[in-house]
């Protein structure tokens, strides 16, 4: 029976394709040439690894911490905009509480954004805890994040379940040991040999599975 439901953040608790887009788009429009193209895939694809892994790929040429002060600096002002719950969410979050899980996050977006977007749709009181980039702990696919949840709350491998949206996620929770299963709300791309153990396709199917596992 699982007890401990570790989420992640982008593609998973919160829409933030969007956000991610826009800060991007305006990172590559102040820095990169004027003939610049600007590819939406290649964005989308940030959404997931660490700010760091994606500094690197899209601004080889740039000073990584000067672009991690822009980026910082430019995205808040989306977040107030274009930050999206999924359908059905909240109601799906409140029963898997009041049904006595313990919810939990471990994700590569820092503290302070990741409480800002639970706090703007009213949920930030539903999480015990959550492991993010503010804390020295290595980022997904690495499993220390999950296993540090698991010893807080001593739960065991089989009582675990990951939840997110890319394979970053389904490789974190193999290497943890624990099950995982990723959301089909955004439109990703997937490794052959990362799949997670479910996939559903709506927060209704999400609780759905919680309870058959």
């Amino acid at each position: 029976m699982v007890k401990l439901l570790i989420f992640d953040m982008d593609g998973t608790l919160i829409d933030t394709d969007e956000v991610l887009y826009k800060t991007w788009k305006e990172l590559f429009e102040l820095y990169k040439p004027k003939d610049y193209t600007i590819d939406r895939e290649f964005i989308r694809s940030f959404s997931g690894p660490p700010i760091e892994c994606s500094i690197a790929r899209a601004f080889p040429e740039k000073d990584p911490d000067f672009i991690l002060s822009e980026y910082r600096k430019r995205t808040a002002k989306y977040y107030d905009t274009d930050l999206k719950f999924f359908d059905n969410e909240k109601d799906v979050l409140n029963k898997l509480y009041k049904d006595g899980y313990i919810l939990t996050i471990a994700t590569s977006k820092n503290r302070p954004m990741t409480e800002k977007s639970l706090q703007i749709f009213g949920v930030f009181d539903l999480f015990s805890d959550m492991v993010t980039s503010s804390e020295d702990v290595a980022h997904k696919p690495n499993p220390d994040s999950l296993l540090l949840l698991m010893k807080k709350f001593n739960i065991k491998k089989e009582e675990t379940l990951m939840i997110g949206d890319t394979s970053f996620d389904a490789l974190a929770a193999r290497n943890a040991g624990v099950k995982s299963v990723l959301l089909k709300l955004c439109p990703r791309t997937y490794e052959k040999d990362k799949m997670p153990d479910f996939f559903v396709s709506s927060y209704n199917e999400l609780y759905d599975l919680i309870k058959r596992i």
